[in-house]
């Protein structure tokens, strides 16, 4: 791995700056990675970003007490990057020290600048984990949040909910809403209100939809925080779910929390339409390291902004690379066909590249329904 080891070396990020409105996506920067063809619009979603215990050791620099994550993201960045608009869902919470890992996860500022500066332009907040340090935990990260980036899900209170959600977000002309809930939270609700956490509910969630298209989506994107954790395929309650919200007019179905990658649908509508459902993308990055939970994908979905369809689905399978070095793990996330074909320059050991070939074989057969992006 000394080939890989030598080319990670960054600088340090710049401050945080606290505010509670969410700021809005800055469509000059995000512009830099456009196609020339104004036609249409990609969009890579990400699953899982998590910080475990043996993450936060890794990242530490005892010397300067200082956190540093730009290993992790160095060679997956030009996959995010090269998307018109790059989601995530963000699975901890920015609540301040002392920085934890699983079961109440509590990470560095540094983390987030870090995934930011990787690519990413949006993130999903509504997971099991968002209330770990109760209504305080919420409100420090939605406030570090709406400084830095652009964010959805979860909310202070129930007026900068009304004010902020659906998402509407507008790339090369068309206007897009973006919807996330959770099934629930580690937490009891009763500990985190004020806060908002925005939960799988029907009702709601159809009226998220109707005042979405009111103010102007004509593309609607749910991202979803359910299923059964370490299984491999959806279940009934998942599936009933996506056919409902079909029905109800979302257009797109990106979900998370099994830690798994789950299996890939197309849903076909009346009006010739379709609509893809991912049900999970797995781990994008933790220490989960249980056969199928040591990976995830990076969904590439792509819309043609005239007619607001979707043009092409693909996903690129990504395996979360752990290593020891120096005393401590180290992590990288590898993007599994630039790996295959360059195994050399990566050298991570036969080890490692036995457990990436069972993953990538695992996720190749469940997906055989879809491309591999390239």
């Amino acid at each position: 791995m000394r080939k890989l080891t030598l080319i990670l070396l960054f600088t340090a990020v710049t401050s945080i700056l606290l505010g509670v409105t969410n700021k809005h996506i800055d469509n000059k920067i995000v512009s830099k990675y456009e196609d020339a063809d104004s036609d249409k619009i990609t969009i890579v979603f990400a699953g899982d970003l998590m910080v475990h215990q043996l993450q936060l050791d890794a990242a530490h620099n005892k010397k300067t007490n200082s956190y540093d994550f730009n290993p992790c993201f160095s060679i997956i960045k030009p996959y995010i990057q090269s998307a018109d608009l790059a989601i995530a869902n963000l699975e901890t919470t920015f609540s301040g020290k002392p920085y934890t890992g699983y079961p109440y996860f509590s990470s560095p500022e540094t983390f987030l600048e870090t995934t930011i500066k990787s690519g990413f332009d949006i993130f999903q907040i509504a997971n099991n984990h968002i209330a770990d340090k109760g209504s305080e935990g919420i409100k420090q990260t939605v406030k570090l949040l709406s400084a830095k980036t652009t964010f959805v899900g979860s909310y202070i209170d129930k007026q900068q909910r009304d004010s902020l959600y659906p998402l509407i977000v507008e790339k090369k002309g068309l206007k897009m809403a973006l919807l996330n809930c959770t099934y629930g939270t580690e937490n009891p609700k009763e500990s985190y209100q004020p806060c908002v956490v925005n939960l799988i509910d029907t009702v709601q969630i159809h009226q998220d939809v109707i005042t979405a298209r009111k103010r102007g989506a004509k593309f609607v994107i749910m991202t979803i925080h359910w299923g059964d954790e370490y299984t491999l395929a959806a279940n009934e309650e998942q599936k009933m779910l996506a056919r409902y919200f079909t029905h109800i007019g979302i257009n797109l179905i990106i979900g998370s929390h099994p830690h798994t990658v789950q299996d890939f649908e197309i849903i076909s509508l009346p009006d010739s339409s379709k609509v893809p459902v991912f049900y999970s993308l797995g781990n994008f990055i933790s220490n989960q390291r249980k056969e199928n939970s040591n990976g995830g994908i990076l969904a590439y979905v792509t819309i043609n902004t005239k007619n607001n369809r979707i043009l092409n689905c693909s996903y690129l399978p990504t395996y979360v690379h752990r290593e020891y070095l120096q005393g401590k793990y180290q992590y990288y996330i590898l993007p599994i066909p630039e790996y295959l074909k360059h195994k050399t320059t990566y050298n991570i050991g036969a080890t490692a590249d036995s457990l990436l070939h069972i993953f990538y074989r695992n996720t190749t057969s469940k997906l055989s329904n879809i491309s591999i992006h390239n």
